[in-house]
């Protein structure tokens, strides 16, 4: 089966899945219930998740080479099974981080997929990490896996990173990789589910959720996907390029797990310090939101594509690619700050009548009593009031009406 079809048979399965899952997510309460950081509607079934795995493993199953695959199934299916029972049961954090290790290790240990150099982000050859292979690459998996888990606060929004990563990706190994169509078979389930999570189209009946097993899926391909493109000798590109494919999913993890920290929280609990809830403050609606993540996500996928593709030196992808995961939370609060400002400045329109139209206005006011008592012989003539003033008791003026928005 060619890559289009496969691609097309991931959306298709994807699709169907999540809209016949839902029924029996509702009845066996794999839902999501609103409250605290929750401020949906109602309970959102969970099933997206389950739904994209179960299109990738069928495109894959139908495709003619298998060999190897089950070094990302068999994990991948370990990750989605604990992230169903932590949506129905919420099992706790120790208990998703031991399934992720043991997810990760099945893929090193089987699959051989594992950090062996970093490549050359100082400029003085390529760094290979040793005995601290192992160790390094568990802790990057973990936290990619992570970071996908954490940015999926809205809708759309973790969806979209991770086809943009992977499409991305695979745009910059000339789409000759073997694992490339594995990468598309994901992105066609991703699509399929992003047809009911999508905030842009007229699905909020149908609305679905990916809920752990489905950020965490996402993470974990996107993981195995990269080590599968530049790690080796037949490696497609540099581990360094390889990072600008995930940069907002990991700027974003690396900012609040700091920011917990620092703050004496645990840094794996929910919160309230990711970039989409920080504009969501500043004003920005839930689609606002995802246009300007997505912006972000979108920019630095190509910075690396363009790195990739005319085989920039490590060193010159590295610096800054470093530079902004330390700033994106600064970037992110700064728009924020920006965001309110301008709020605040459009409060504060002051709408002044012209001097005409105040001058008419107080006319109008005092023609009827100046005439009623100057029929009686009191009060002055006509035309006593100056234009655009009033005479108050004690004999002040006051300044032409204003109206403030």
């Amino acid at each position: 089966m060619g890559l289009s079809l496969s691609t097309a048979l991931a959306f298709a399965v994807t699709a169907v899945l999540t809209l016949t899952l839902r029924p029996l997510a509702l009845r066996l309460r794999i839902t999501d219930k609103p409250g605290g950081r929750k401020q949906h509607i109602g309970e959102i079934p969970l099933v997206g998740g389950i739904a994209m795995f179960i299109g990738t493993l069928v495109a894959a199953m139908t495709a003619v080479q298998t060999t190897g695959l089950w070094t990302l199934l068999v994990p991948a299916a370990l990750l989605v099974i604990v992230g169903v029972i932590d949506d129905r049961f919420n099992i706790g954090v120790s208990a998703r981080l031991a399934a992720q290790t043991c997810a990760v290790l099945i893929m090193m240990i089987g699959g051989g997929l594992y950090l062996r150099d970093i490549g050359d982000p100082f400029g003085t050859g390529r760094l290979g990490l040793g005995i601290l292979a192992v160790p390094g690459s568990v802790l990057v998996a973990l936290s990619v896996i992570n970071a996908f888990n954490f940015i999926d606060g809205i809708d759309g929004l973790a969806a979209s990173m991770a086809v943009i990563g992977l499409a991305a990706a695979g745009l910059a190994t000339g789409l000759g990789a073997p694992a490339v169509s594995v990468a598309a078979m994901a992105c066609g389930a991703i699509l399929g589910f992003l047809l009911f999570n999508f905030p842009a189209f007229r699905n909020r009946h149908l609305r679905t959720f990916m809920g752990d097993a489905g950020s965490t899926l996402l993470g974990f391909v996107v993981v195995w996907f990269a080590l599968s493109i530049c790690q080796g000798a037949d490696r497609s590109m540099s581990p360094v390029a390889a990072l600008w494919f995930a940069l907002m999913p990991l700027s974003d993890f690396f900012s609040c797990f700091v920011r917990r920290v620092a703050r004496g929280k645990m840094p794996l609990h929910a919160g309230r310090e990711h970039f989409h809830y920080v504009l969501m403050r500043a004003g920005l609606s839930g689609r606002q939101v995802l246009a300007v993540l997505v912006a972000f996500s979108v920019l630095y996928a190509a910075v690396g594509l363009i790195g990739a593709r005319t085989k920039l030196p490590d060193w010159a992808l590295f610096a800054p690619w470093f530079t902004l995961l330390a700033s994106q939370s600064f970037i992110i609060r700064g728009l924020a700050v920006y965001l309110r400002h301008r709020r605040w400045s459009a409060s504060q329109i002051v709408v002044e009548l012209p001097a005409s139209g105040a001058a008419t206005h107080s006319l109008m006011r005092r023609s009827r009593p100046l005439e009623a008592r100057q029929r009686n012989g009191q009060g002055h003539p006509v035309g006593a009031v100056r234009a655009g003033t009033e005479t108050n008791p004690g004999g002040s003026r006051s300044e032409r009406p204003s109206v403030r928005l």
